[in-house]
């Protein structure tokens, strides 16, 4: 059984209202779609709102109910029922990617369609507070959702990610040479090359706009928590090249940056670490926990709004 095992009453009832959208790309005038997940309850002003970009290999539907089939975790409890519960707006895109479908990466289209979403579910007749944007994801939805925070630090609140890519081409590299079998059958290094158009030799700059570490001055002006674990397998060298990385860096643009890190290895009183319980350390997070954190800041409002 996995350490993380789904538990073993039904979930209660969901409640939010589900609305699938499509809109066309600010960069391509491509069609794309996103999810959006409203309360039930009728409110009274403006409501936050979370943008949600899902993990790689995942879809925004799987990200919300329950993880990847398969999934080693056993369970992942996602974003099911806390539209209504936390009486917020989720939208949760289905990724722009260029040529691997599911892997977007944090390019700029899929950045910009992010950004651009909180203007246009305003457009659609959503009541959306501008004071309390944020974003949130894991793995690859973590990287986007920094990346986002980073270009755009104007228009976040706060930012949370989980076990969250940091340095693309460090990841690329690591993955090439590794040893877990089952990235190799996946042939996920090959993916990444294939998505962002060549390795990070040949593509240095498409890499670097990519890699949140490189926002890290930008991400000094924005609420930001990570999540990490020392024996993260998916994306390894999260002291040294990911989220801590990342922590250090913007505390070294700014002492008093407001970034918080934890290192949740030890909270789940695990022994060992195998593989698979170190692939399962990388699919553990809790949106529940990064929303309640999220809505405690608000972006200071400017003259006019």
């Amino acid at each position: 059984m996995p350490l993380f095992a789904r538990p073993s009453a039904q979930l209660p009832p969901d409640g939010s209202r589900k609305t699938i959208l499509s809109f066309r790309s600010p960069s391509d005038g491509s069609e794309q779609r996103v999810h959006v997940y409203t309360p039930s309850c009728a409110t009274h002003g403006p409501l936050p709102l979370i943008l949600a970009p899902h993990p790689i290999t995942w879809t925004a539907d799987q990200d919300y109910h329950g993880g990847l089939e398969g999934l080693k975790r056993g369970y992942h409890a996602g974003w099911y029922g806390l539209a209504e519960q936390c009486c917020v707006i989720i939208a949760m895109p289905h990724g722009h990617h260029r040529r691997v479908d599911l892997c977007s990466l944090a390019g700029p289209e899929q950045i910009d369609d992010m950004v651009y979403l909180i203007d246009y579910l305003t457009d659609k007749g959503h009541n959306v507070d501008r004071a309390r944007v944020y974003t949130c994801g894991l793995s690859m939805g973590g990287q986007e959702a920094l990346v986002a925070a980073g270009r755009h630090p104007e228009r976040f609140a706060a930012v949370f990610a989980f076990n969250p890519i940091v340095d693309l081409a460090a990841w690329q590299q690591d993955l090439a040479i590794t040893s877990v079998q089952e990235i190799r059958e996946f042939r996920t290094a090959q993916k990444i090359a294939d998505e962002v158009g060549g390795l990070p030799a040949e593509m240095p700059e498409a890499y670097a706009e990519r890699s949140p570490i490189n926002y890290a001055d930008r991400l000094a002006r924005v609420p930001t928590f990570l999540f990490w674990t020392a024996h993260d397998l998916v994306v390894p060298h999260q002291l040294e090249r990911h989220s801590y990385c990342l922590y250090r860096a913007i505390k070294t643009h700014s002492t008093t940056a407001p970034v918080a890190e934890y290192e949740h290895t030890t909270s789940h009183g695990l022994a060992t670490f195998d593989e698979n319980t170190c692939w399962q350390l990388h699919e553990w997070c809790d949106y529940e926990l990064a929303l309640r954190w999220l809505l405690t800041h608000r972006r200071p409002q400017p003259a006019g709004w």
